[in-house]
C-alpha cells in the first residue's frame, strides 16, 4: 500500500516537472522558422553576428524604419543597424498579430551595444509580409522606453 501511494504521488508530480517556460530554439535556421517571432529573433541575431547580407535579404525594397531621430529608407536603415554594433539583444513581452499575408510583431527589446556601458530598452514593432521567397520585413519602428517612476518617485 505504501509503495502504491509513493507511485501515485510521483505520477502526480511528473506533469509539474514538465511545465517549464518555453523558449525558442537557439539554433533555429531561417528555413526552419515557423512564425513571425522566429523571424524577428533570427533577424536580430543576424545583426548581432554582423551577418548584414542575411539581414538585408529579409528587408523589402520598400522597407521603412522609424526611430526617434526620423524616418529612413531601406539603405539608410541598413547603415543605421550596422552602426549599432550590437553585443546582445533581448526580446520580451512579444506579441504577434496576423492579418492575411502580414504579421505585426510588437515587443520590448533591450539592446546592448559594444560602445555603450548600459543596455537600452525600446518599444519595437515590425511588419512581416509573406512573399514567394519566404518572409520579409516591410516596416519597423522603435521608440526608447522611458524608465517609469514607482510610487516612491524612484526609477527602477
Amino acid at each position: 500500500m505504501r509503495f502504491l501511494k509513493t507511485v501515485i504521488a510521483l505520477a502526480s508530480l511528473l506533469p509539474l516537472l514538465a511545465c517549464t517556460e518555453g523558449k525558442p530554439p537557439q539554433s533555429q535556421a531561417w528555413s526552419a522558422a515557423t512564425g513571425a517571432e522566429a523571424y524577428e529573433r533570427l533577424w536580430w541575431k543576424a545583426l548581432q553576428e554582423r551577418d548584414f547580407k542575411t539581414a538585408e535579404w529579409h528587408l523589402a525594397p520598400i522597407y521603412t524604419l522609424t526611430t526617434s531621430s526620423g524616418i529612413r529608407d531601406r539603405d539608410e536603415a541598413l547603415r543605421y543597424f550596422q552602426g549599432l554594433d550590437l553585443a546582445s539583444v533581448n526580446i520580451a513581452e512579444l506579441n504577434v498579430k496576423p492579418e492575411g499575408p502580414d504579421m505585426v510583431v510588437s515587443y520590448v527589446a533591450t539592446l546592448q551595444t559594444r560602445a555603450s556601458s548600459q543596455p537600452q530598452r525600446y518599444y519595437m514593432a515590425t511588419v512581416w509580409q509573406q512573399v514567394k521567397k519566404g518572409w520579409i520585413a516591410i516596416a519597423h519602428s522603435e521608440a526608447p522606453a522611458e524608465a517609469v517612476a514607482n510610487s516612491s518617485g524612484a526609477t527602477p
